[in-house]
């Protein structure tokens, strides 16, 4: 047979919210005070639920947004396509550094649209090729602008301006070797012959 609580023990829980009530309405009812505070709860109220509601909106959106894209990508029809050129530029880093053989800081990247420009010096050929193959099976890569070259050989792109350099060089110092030489007069701007 199953045992009643006496009620006579629990008395003290009945006083304990009776005080408690009686607490709460002469803050509330206060003639002086009372009518600002039973504003101010009312406010932080509705402040709390505005709160909640909009976090709560925005947690759903989320979830929309994230599980609309997931099963685009899924049917296929909202599949990546073209990445900006900070998004590519992360993608190709992470797919090409976690290649223990690549070297990394050896070169830089560089994204123009959807081709990955490649600056610096690696140690051989073979290194070249290779990190310009690993760039190019990045997903996004539509071409690969090498300027990689090795020690002692100038960059591709340099290449040209050096030739063109010298070519001026020699241009100019054949031209000086054809004109005659300054007299002193002349070049301290006294008479010259005419």
């Amino acid at each position: 047979m199953k045992k009643r609580s006496d009620p006579r023990g629990r008395w003290w829980m009945g006083a304990t919210i009776v005080a408690g009530g009686a607490l709460v309405g002469a803050y509330l009812f206060d003639p002086k005070n009372g009518s600002a505070r039973r504003q101010r709860i009312a406010e932080r109220a509705g402040q709390a639920v505005r709160q909640t509601r909009d976090r709560i909106d925005r947690e759903v959106r989320h979830a929309q947004r994230t599980m609309s894209r997931r099963l685009g990508e899924l049917i296929g029809y909202g599949s990546p396509g073209f990445a900006d050129g900070g998004m590519l530029l992360d993608r190709v880093e992470s797919e090409l550094f976690e290649d223990r053989s690549i070297p990394h800081g050896r070169f830089n990247l560089e994204v123009e649209g959807t081709t990955v420009v490649l600056r610096g010096q690696l140690d051989s050929w073979a290194d070249i090729s290779r990190v310009e193959a690993a760039v190019m099976r990045v997903a996004g890569v539509d071409g690969v602008h090498n300027l990689l070259h090795i020690p002692g050989t100038p960059a591709p792109n340099k290449a040209e301006s050096l030739a063109a350099s010298a070519a001026a060089a020699a241009a100019a110092a054949e031209r000086r070797a054809k004109t005659p030489a300054a007299s002193p007069e002349r070049d301290r701007g006294g008479p010259t012959d005419v």
